[in-house]
């Protein structure tokens, strides 16, 4: 008896994504050459301009289109075998050990964002504002380094819990941290994204708001599995139907 196969759930926005992606291999649009309007692209796909500007974002993050304000949205080279780059070296070789350090950080850092907010001192929030100050200046310089600056944040956000074993987690697997972090870096959304992400997290703690403070965080994590797991199926389309999603749109309640 064979067995059973779980499927993979997605949302409307990734099915979007998917869809769109496909349409750029097939050579509906050339690279440099410009999406339709969203409303045309809505009509389209059958969905609501929020599902479409989630999707076009996903793209965006991961280098198959720019998004340029009050202008519009452009293809750019496809991103094939990034992901496989990504995975070539180090301790992270495969997509379930990138799965695997994000499910860690979700659980661990998570919860010490939310005792970060309930706990933090003057002094914490100070350490933490200058952080932030000087991942901006290098978000604006070269821009090289920002990687140590992404540690020290989620580091120093551990820090600020003021619980003695929970960071202790968090340095144990440091070595994939920084190499999660590092890999990131290959994404082409990923420092103003994270720098951004960074600054709402960091208001959560400092006006203390310990909820906010968790969902920013799960959040911050989120954007980066979702990149992931959408480089994955662009990359291997034979484990997601990608031909399938593209001749069948998706539906939503507008």
């Amino acid at each position: 008896m064979s067995h059973l196969q779980a499927v993979e759930r997605t949302t409307l926005g990734e099915q979007v994504a998917m869809q769109i992606a496909a349409m750029i291999a097939d050579g509906r649009w050339k690279p440099g050459e410009k999406l339709p309007p969203e409303a045309e692209l809505c009509r389209a796909v059958n969905v609501g301009r929020s599902t479409l500007r989630e999707a076009l974002k996903s793209l965006a993050f991961i280098g198959m289109v720019r998004m340029r304000a009050g202008d519009g949205t452009y293809v750019t080279e496809p991103p094939r075998g990034i992901l496989d780059r990504m995975l070539a070296k180090g301790l992270l070789k495969t997509e379930k050990d990138l799965a695997d350090v994000c499910e860690t950080r979700m659980i661990i850092e998570t919860e010490l964002a939310g005792l970060a907010a309930e706990r933090a001192t003057v002094e914490d929030i100070a350490s933490l504002r200058a952080i932030i100050e000087r991942g901006g200046t290098i978000i604006s310089g070269d821009q090289r380094g920002y990687s140590q600056v992404d540690l020290d944040f989620h580091l120093a956000v551990a820090d600020c819990s003021h619980n003695k074993l929970l960071p202790r987690l968090l340095v144990d697997i440091r070595g994939l941290l920084v190499e999660w972090i590092a890999k990131s870096q290959e994404l082409p959304g990923l420092l103003e994204n994270a720098h951004q992400q960074h600054k709402r997290i960091f208001k959560s703690i400092a006006e203390h708001d310990s909820q906010s403070a968790r969902r920013e965080m799960q959040m911050h994590l989120e954007t980066f599995q979702r990149a992931y797991t959408l480089l994955g199926r662009l990359s291997h389309p034979g484990t997601t139907q990608i031909s399938e999603v593209a001749s069948a749109p998706a539906q939503e309640h507008i």
